[in-house]
């Protein structure tokens, strides 16, 4: 599968969803977007960098009282081989890399903004 169109970001981030655990990916705000949403309303985003377009920013999407607050977690970007390595030994499948990097480097830090979020704003 070719990587650099919207058919193979949209295939992608649906692994990842798989991979993550997630409840569910959707197309984003624009064409080359996608989102990732979790069941308890955590998103992410991933989308490409142009050029080139085999590398995607991944960021989280954070309620509008984030940005008020100061809280914002900093996109990352990651480099997709532009063809799947499915079966080559010792090959990651591309949904692997994103996902990966969103567990280690975003998931953790999406997670702790909205807790400080909801420390901030709790009545």
């Amino acid at each position: 599968m070719d990587l650099t169109t919207s058919a193979g970001l949209a295939s992608l981030s649906r692994d990842v969803a798989e991979l993550l655990q997630a409840e569910r990916a959707e197309p984003g705000d624009g064409a080359d977007r996608q989102r990732i949403t979790y069941a308890d309303g955590r998103i992410v985003e991933l989308a490409f960098n142009r050029p080139p377009s085999t590398h995607v920013t991944i960021s989280t999407v954070l309620p509008d009282d984030a940005r008020t607050h100061g809280i914002e977690v900093p996109a990352i970007t990651v480099y997709l081989p532009n063809r799947s390595r499915r079966g080559e030994p010792g090959a990651e499948t591309p949904a692997q890399i994103p996902a990966d990097q969103i567990h280690w480097r975003v998931e953790k830090a999406h997670t702790v903004a909205l807790a400080e979020l909801r420390k901030r704003t709790a009545p």
